[in-house]
């Protein structure tokens, strides 16, 4: 047989291995509705700038194994009292991206990026200029009662 008759059919042959483990495991891509963050008890530290001076605040939160990603993680907002509508939404396993929608300063774009399923950073400001928050939340236990 001719070398190129066998590479032919070698390739064939490896086409129709793909194109049927692609059907029949239909699950072999990641579900970007399955978010990697894991429940517990996380630190919250949010850095922002009220009025040019630098502030920090830290947070302890509880988050449920089916907690909704939104409400757990992206609920950053500006911290002058603007009124804001969430907008845009953009979610992965790893990261939200979503645009805020303010009376003022206008539009504020946000995102969580997880660097492991313990770690996250986020970031919520105007594009082009520094942001308003910057946060970075860490998981550091179980949660062991609803006062957690």
């Amino acid at each position: 047989m001719p070398v190129a008759y066998q590479l032919a059919r070698l390739a064939r042959a490896a086409l129709t291995v793909l194109l049927l483990s692609s059907v029949l495991t239909p699950h072999a891509h990641a579900d970007a509705g399955d978010f990697q963050a894991m429940p517990g008890l996380w630190k919250i530290v949010t850095h922002s700038s009220a009025k040019g001076a630098p502030h920090e605040t830290v947070a302890w939160h509880c988050v449920d194994e089916d907690a909704d990603p939104w409400a757990s993680f992206a609920s950053l907002a500006p911290t002058d009292g603007a009124s804001c509508a969430r907008s845009d939404e953009h979610r992965s396993r790893t990261s939200l991206d979503w645009s805020l929608r303010c009376t003022a300063p206008a539009t504020l774009h946000g995102r969580v990026a997880f660097d492991s399923p313990e770690h996250y950073s986020a970031t919520l400001g105007a594009e082009g200029t520094e942001p308003l928050l910057r946060v970075e939340g860490k998981r550091y236990a179980a949660c062991t009662s609803p006062k957690d």
